[in-house]
């Protein structure tokens, strides 16, 4: 009895291969966690001195509010003394408070216009900006003019105020209300790390990430609409 012969199976065409490779590529990049870029841009003069410890170590806990949501990377810029010292993208907790660790507070005047410059104008342009400072020395048309450029941009801003000093906290409100972000001054009830947590969270998954958020009064404020008008 003779066996049949053997045929030789056809290999699957090309086309199909191409096809499924562009599918696996697309299902990967959806399950891939999304990149946060968050700026952090702080007062470092020396009427902050009192203050500075806490700040150096809320950058740790976005970092490890966003684990499973995204990657986040933080770019530090501060000012004091007059000079603004813009520490570049950094993708680690312990890189970050390294650099935070060589600053020290200084006298001098803000600088806040051209640190929002440096974020805006240089490398990669951040989701959102936190803002942190207890005064505001310079002219306010100029900052609103850089904070309708940062919306055009895409950028919200979200203004932390230490202290109650009426001045700042207008222009912070109005750089808030402008770009879509929001202000407060921070304490016991808002805590700074609370809230920088808070935009950590916002930025990276939206309302759905900010309920990971234990403080209720951080939510609130988070999820209303953005700051009122304060000029």
């Amino acid at each position: 009895m003779m066996l049949p012969a053997k045929t030789k199976s056809k290999a699957p065409a090309k086309g199909v291969f191409a096809r499924a490779l562009s599918r696996f590529k697309a299902e990967s990049k959806q399950h891939a966690q999304p990149l946060v870029r968050i700026g952090f841009l702080i007062d470092a003069t020396a009427s902050r001195a009192q203050t500075w410890v806490h700040a150096q170590k809320i950058q740790a806990e976005m970092f490890a509010s966003v684990s499973g949501i995204g990657t986040m990377e933080l770019r530090l810029v501060h000012f004091g003394g007059g000079a603004v010292i813009d520490h570049g993208w950094m993708n680690s907790p312990k890189e970050i408070t390294t650099a935070m660790n060589k600053v020290e507070c200084v006298t001098g005047l803000t600088q806040y216009l051209p640190a929002l410059r440096a974020l805006l104008n240089e490398g990669e342009v951040p989701d959102a900006i936190i803002v942190i400072g207890d005064m505001c020395e310079e002219p306010k048309e100029e900052l609103y003019e850089l904070a309708r450029a940062l919306a055009g941009a895409g950028v919200k801003v979200f203004t932390f105020l230490e202290g109650a000093d009426p001045i700042a906290a207008g222009t912070f409100h109005s750089l808030s209300h402008i770009t879509g972000g929001k202000s407060t001054s921070f304490g016991r009830q808002l805590p700074l790390g609370d809230l920088c947590e808070g935009v950590a969270l916002l930025t990276a998954g939206g309302t759905k990430a900010l309920k990971r958020l234990e403080n209720k009064r951080v939510q609130r404020l988070l999820l209303t609409g953005p700051s009122k008008k304060q000029e």
